[in-house]
């Protein structure tokens, strides 16, 4: 029976340093593209959703899935301006009081920021 030299070790640091610095990689997922949410009747316009420009933000999917909405788009009920002003939805973030990345989130009154 044969004993792993020093040559043996290398091919295991070697896969193993592979393996780590790839992490990083598979860690990064893609985000789902932009998506529009329908028009409500008194809503001042259309608005689009960016999943990237919020992840930009946060360093997780959990913070607002699971949390706020549920992973698949509809799942979490109406998403009205009513709810987000009780703080639900996009409002418990933009409340105008939470930080994220050391910065104010604008708050949920801010209509031109999502309507377009």
């Amino acid at each position: 029976m044969r004993v792993a030299g020093v040559g043996g070790f290398a091919i295991v640091a070697a896969l193993a340093i592979a393996l780590l610095s790839s992490a990083s990689g598979i860690a990064q997922m893609k985000s789902p593209p932009d998506f529009t949410f329908d028009k409500a009747e008194n809503s001042p316009g259309h608005v689009t959703f960016s999943h990237d420009k919020h992840r930009a933000k946060v360093d997780k999917c959990t913070t607002c899935h699971m949390r706020d909405f549920k992973m698949k788009r509809g799942g979490s009920g109406p998403i009205t301006l009513a709810a987000k002003q009780e703080g639900k939805y996009c409002g418990a973030c933009h409340d105008g009081k939470t930080k994220i990345g050391g910065a104010v989130v604008f708050p949920i009154d801010v209509c031109d920021k999502c309507h377009q």
